[in-house]
């Protein structure tokens, strides 16, 4: 790469298409995230310059933009669901230290019990409950059709509860034992 060309053809590029750019963004994403999100687009276009297209170079930008934009939004995304889950886990924890204790000794007997299953009885109840997919999403990360990951996940459930009805009596086999006799 030419250093000095290159930083001459970034010069220009900036000069010309700075402001489209950051009426791009801005429109989207308002005016306070929108020189974030431009300064990445042109930190793009300055390791693509010598592959740009100059002919076709502002609809490269807006391209580029709209990439920015979309990795910005599912950042935005994946933080809100962290914080929810973060939050529920604050709320958790201020519990006394009694139930703290309960509750990890039913979390432990419930990893226990899902290592005792099949690996893709395994997958598909953590897809369900630690990612929090629906079967339909599950359907699609399996590439499986909607009806067979609907079975999957019921079948997986069902073997699970088979074997924590079926281990040592400790609280959670206590309490499925307790609300299978009230059934």
């Amino acid at each position: 790469m030419d250093t000095a060309g290159a930083d001459e053809r970034l010069n220009q590029l900036f000069e010309h298409h700075y402001n489209d750019v950051l009426a791009y963004c801005s429109r989207r994403i308002g005016r306070s995230d929108a020189d974030d999100a431009v300064a990445e687009v042109f930190a793009v276009a300055w390791r693509r310059i010598d592959e740009i297209d100059w002919d076709t170079i502002r609809p490269w930008l807006f391209g580029t933009a709209r990439w920015v934009l979309a990795n910005r939004w599912r950042s935005v995304r994946r933080w809100d669901r962290l914080h929810r889950k973060m939050s529920a886990l604050a709320r958790t924890y201020a519990d006394s230290p009694e139930v703290l204790i309960v509750r990890r000794e039913e979390d432990r007997e419930m990893l226990q019990a899902l290592s005792r299953l099949k690996e893709a009885d395994q997958e598909v109840l953590r897809l369900t409950a630690w990612e929090e997919l629906t079967a339909s999403e599950i359907a699609a990360a399996l590439n499986i059709t909607v009806s067979a990951a609907e079975k999957r996940i019921q079948r997986a459930l069902q073997r699970l509860t088979h074997v924590v009805e079926s281990s040592p009596r400790t609280p959670l086999s206590l309490r499925a034992a307790e609300k299978k006799a009230e059934s």
